[in-house]
C-alpha cells in the first residue's frame, strides 16, 4: 500500500510539474486572447443612405462586409495603450525622435499615464520591436474589443454614453479631453481589455484592404492606407445635435474601419501592443515548431 502512495504521489508531481509547463505567464499588463471562433464585421447596411447625406465619404458598414466567423491562434494583446511614459523610456533608449507635443526630450508634467499620440506608423512599429512585441492585425484588434460573441461594442450591443471617452455633442467637440489609461474601466472589452473604444485612435497592421468577397470599390484602398481602430474623444464633424450622436454611435462600433497615411501624425491617434503567444510544444518542451506562423513586423 505505501508504494502504491508513494508512486501515486510521484505521478501526481509528474503531471503538476508538465501542467505547470503547459501555463506561460502572461505579460505584465498584457491580456491574452485565446484562439476559437468569433466574429469579424457585419452584414449591416446603409439602405438610407445615412452616411452620404450628411457628407461622410462612404456609406456605413460598406468596408466591415461580409460578416464572418473565423479563428486565429492564442496571442496578448495590451490592455491599455501604450502612455507618454512607457514611449519616454523607448526614446531614452533608442534616441527615437520624441512627439511634437514633448518639450524637448520629455513629456510635459502630468501626462505620465496619458495615451502617447502624434506618433506615426512607424514609430508605433518602431517602439513595438524594442519592446519584443508588434502591433495587432484587424482580426486581432477587433477579438479583443469584441469578444467570441462578436459585440457591437467592447461592452455589449447597445450604445451606453458616457462608458467610453467620446465626444456626444457638439458643443463639446473633445468628450471629456484626453484621459489616463484606464479612466473607463466600464469600456473593458469581453476579455478585459480597455480604451479600445474612445480616447484615441488606434494603429494596427495592416493595409487599408478589402475584406474577402467585399465588392465596394475606393481609391483609398490603392493608396496604402494604413487602418486605425477605435474612435477617439475629438469631434466627429459640423453636425445637428442628434444627427452627431448617431454618427459617433456609428463610428464607435467595434468592427468601424478607418484609415491614414503610414506618415500622419494625429494628435488623437496612439497604439497599443500585440505578442504571439508561444506553440503548445514549445511552451511546455521547449522545442520550436517549423510550422509556428510568423510575426506580423
Amino acid at each position: 500500500m505505501q508504494l502504491t502512495q508513494s508512486k501515486s504521489l510521484h505521478i501526481t508531481l509528474i503531471l503538476v510539474s508538465f501542467l505547470s509547463g503547459c501555463l506561460e505567464k502572461t505579460p505584465k499588463d498584457m491580456v491574452l486572447i485565446p484562439s476559437g471562433e468569433f466574429t469579424i464585421g457585419t452584414n449591416q447596411v446603409d439602405e438610407k443612405n445615412h452616411a452620404l447625406s450628411l457628407g461622410l465619404n462612404k456609406p456605413w458598414f460598406v468596408d466591415e462586409s461580409p460578416e464572418r466567423r473565423t479563428n486565429i491562434p492564442d496571442y496578448y494583446i495590451d490592455r491599455f495603450e501604450v502612455t507618454n511614459l512607457q514611449y519616454f523610456v523607448f526614446c531614452q533608449a533608442t534616441d527615437h525622435k520624441p512627439p511634437r507635443y514633448w518639450k524637448g526630450q520629455k513629456f510635459p508634467e502630468g501626462m505620465d499615464y496619458l495615451p502617447v499620440t502624434e506618433v506615426n506608423y512607424f514609430d508605433a512599429n518602431a517602439y513595438a520591436k524594442w519592446v519584443g512585441k508588434r502591433l495587432p492585425n484587424e482580426l486581432e484588434w477587433e477579438k479583443a474589443a469584441r469578444g467570441r460573441a462578436g459585440f457591437i461594442y467592447p461592452w455589449g450591443d447597445d450604445f451606453i454614453p458616457g462608458w467610453a471617452n467620446l465626444s456626444l455633442s457638439p458643443r463639446k467637440k473633445t468628450g471629456q479631453g484626453l484621459k489616463p489609461i484606464g479612466s473607463f474601466p466600464k469600456s473593458a472589452s469581453p476579455y478585459g481589455v480597455e480604451d479600445m473604444i474612445g480616447n484615441v485612435w488606434e494603429w494596427v497592421w495592416e493595409y487599408y484592404e478589402p475584406y474577402p468577397g467585399n465588392t465596394f470599390e475606393t481609391p483609398a484602398y490603392q493608396n496604402k492606407q494604413i487602418v486605425v481602430r477605435g474612435l477617439s474623444h475629438m469631434g466627429v464633424g459640423h453636425f445637428s445635435k442628434q444627427d452627431y450622436l448617431k454618427v459617433v454611435e456609428l463610428k464607435a462600433r467595434a468592427s468601424y474601419r478607418e484609415h491614414l497615411s503610414p506618415l500622419a501624425r494625429k494628435k488623437d491617434v496612439g497604439f497599443r501592443c500585440a505578442k504571439d503567444r508561444k506553440p503548445f510544444m514549445e511552451r511546455v518542451f521547449g522545442v520550436k515548431s517549423t510550422d509556428s506562423g510568423k510575426s506580423l513586423v
